[in-house]
């Protein structure tokens, strides 16, 4: 049975929800990939809840470039096409549900389908579907300080919590009207064995 993930702070107003499947009993270790039915019903539920908010946040699955978070194998023209029906679906039952790309493994080396590098993974979604990121409303980031979630917040990194600035950049360019997708930043923080409060407090 599929589920959906609440990213809901307590004291907003706001909700965003993280489509999510369950672990692949055939794969073991990974979430099973979604068909076009999980898209179906997380749509016809989703549309039944009152919303607190006029936009419907809903990020459509998680780390797509890690192979544990697709059935075994990372595979970008498959992502690309599942979030494009998702557009279709959702947008056909309320045109205020607002569509967020899944967030991407910031740190992931390229290693087969096992792992992508996110910015790999994105140029792949692009040349598979090339109007892929027209049809989406924004972007979802796990802007961690990597390597290590231990690094100093600083912008120029291709891999820490400035990676959403390349993200957006990198996705920008692939519309043709350079559209600049809002960037929602569901995930981040650092190692709190590693780094000390104060620090942390500092880096935040």
């Amino acid at each position: 049975m599929a589920s959906v993930y609440d990213c809901r702070e307590k004291k907003s107003s706001d909700s965003i929800v993280r489509l999510a499947t369950e672990m692949d009993p055939a794969t073991p270790g990974a979430w099973r990939k979604p068909t076009a039915t999980d898209i179906i019903d997380f749509a016809n539920f989703l549309n039944t809840l009152e919303w607190p908010v006029k936009n419907r946040y809903v990020i459509v699955f998680n780390e797509v470039n890690r192979g544990d978070e697709w059935g075994g194998n990372a595979n970008p023209k498959e992502y690309a096409e599942i979030l494009s029906f998702a557009v279709t679906v959702f947008k056909s039952k309320d045109q205020n549900f607002f569509i967020i790309s899944s967030g991407m493994d910031n740190a992931a080396p390229s290693q087969g389908t096992k792992y992508m590098n996110q910015y790999d993974y994105l140029f792949q979604m692009h040349t598979a579907l090339p109007n892929i990121f027209q049809q989406i409303d924004g972007i979802s980031s796990h802007s961690y300080p990597n390597p290590g979630f231990s690094q100093p917040p600083e912008t120029t990194s291709l891999m820490g919590t400035g990676s959403f600035y390349h993200e957006r950049a990198l996705i920008k360019g692939f519309t043709p009207n350079n559209k600049e997708l809002p960037i929602f930043i569901t995930e981040t923080g650092w190692d709190g064995e590693v780094i000390p409060d104060e620090k942390r407090a500092e880096y935040y």
